[in-house]
């Protein structure tokens, strides 16, 4: 039992050093294509055709682009930003129909803009976003202790309550919360498609893995004590679908040093091939030695794809569950031991019945000869 659980620790603490660059593969995939920041575009896009029906898609997500765009929301190069609040996007579409702002719309896209917002009670922009700054200057000065947002939030109901208001604060929520699920999935597809490449790149199998653990001992042993080490490092950060387009920014996980020698370790034990040159990569892609790898491999790369955080539980949980094993087989050890040693005093009893069986038998002896 306890064999059979060190081999399956020695397969999590592989899984888990190689989904930890899968993690950052990644999250560097989805940083570079501005994966939050198109998604909440999208996002943003439907909310404001949710609020107007009759808005245009294409004009929406020119709104959104330009709110997503704006110096104080976007990233750096001026890419989608990813995090925006509800008084934010309620302040920004007024300052756009306004036109007062340094971040300008399109003629058609500021007129479809000022319609909406019309049509849904606020029909002079200008004023309300002035009676709004003005009321929350007055918050600050009488209410310092107030958040910004909660000042913000509080202006915003007093000078521009209105149909548009109440949409906005009654769907953004719902709104970021599906923009956070199709993120998520998206980012699910990518992380599976990067567990492909490393377990190809790699030529990590995960079948010969589970093999060599078994008759190596040495290993075995090696791998469950990497293992109490990256139990006692900090946990890995979640991949980047599980953090919400509007969390507060996308720390990119990097390799530590430990876990980069514990890479090079694998690779130095052999249970990881990390090609030199491409020459040496496809020598051992030959067809002759691909067929018995091949399942394998597609194995990896489906647990690769559970990702790095699943590993670091699993791991947690196999090395406790392997303790309490452990301090069972060796209850059991000392229950044996004890058994056996309450049995010696009855080894002594049995020889001193063979001697007195002895003497009785001389004594027999001497009774003949007497005789």
């Amino acid at each position: 039992m306890l064999k059979t659980l060190d081999i399956v620790i020695g397969v999590s603490v592989v899984m888990l050093l190689v989904s930890l660059v899968v993690t950052v593969l990644t999250q560097f995939v989805t940083n570079l294509v501005n994966t939050r920041g198109r998604h909440l575009l999208r996002g943003l896009g439907d909310l404001l055709q949710q609020i107007d029906p009759a808005l245009e898609q294409k004009t929406a997500r020119a709104i959104a682009g330009a709110v997503l765009t704006h110096p104080l929301i976007s990233e750096a190069m001026g890419r989608y930003g990813t995090v925006i609040h509800r008084e934010e996007f309620t302040a920004l579409l007024l300052d756009f129909a306004a036109g007062a702002g340094a971040a300008r719309l399109g003629d058609s896209a500021r007129a479809a803009l000022r319609n909406t917002l019309a049509k849904q009670g606020v029909a002079n922009p200008e004023a309300a976003l002035d009676n709004i700054r003005a009321v929350a200057l007055q918050l600050e000065a009488s209410n310092p202790e107030l958040a910004n947002n909660a000042r913000q939030n509080l202006a915003i109901l007093s000078e521009a309550a209105s149909p548009f208001v109440a949409r906005v604060n009654g769907w953004f929520d719902q709104t970021i919360d599906r923009v956070s699920q199709r993120f998520t999935y998206s980012t699910r597809g990518v992380t599976f498609a990067c567990g492909v490449l490393v377990a190809v790149l790699l030529q990590l199998d995960a079948l010969a893995l589970v093999d060599r653990l078994s008759v190596d001992d040495g290993l075995r042993n090696s791998l469950t004590e990497m293992a109490v080490k990256l139990q006692n490092s900090p946990p890995p950060a979640p991949a980047a679908g599980g953090r919400p387009p509007d969390s507060a920014g996308a720390a990119t996980l990097q390799l530590s040093p430990e876990n980069r020698d514990a890479i090079q370790t694998l690779a130095t034990k052999g249970l990881i091939t990390v090609p030199r040159t491409p020459g040496e990569w496809r020598q051992e892609w030959k067809p002759e030695s691909l067929g018995p790898r091949l399942p394998g491999i597609v194995l990896s790369a489906l647990l690769l794809s559970l990702g790095a955080p699943f590993w670091y539980n699993a791991l947690k949980n196999l090395l406790r569950l392997r303790s309490v094993i452990a301090s069972k087989d060796d209850q059991q050890r000392e229950e044996r031991q004890s058994t056996q040693d309450a049995g010696t005093p009855g080894a002594p009893a049995s020889g001193s019945l063979t001697a007195v069986t002895g003497e009785r038998g001389n004594l027999s002896a001497l009774g003949g000869r007497a005789g």
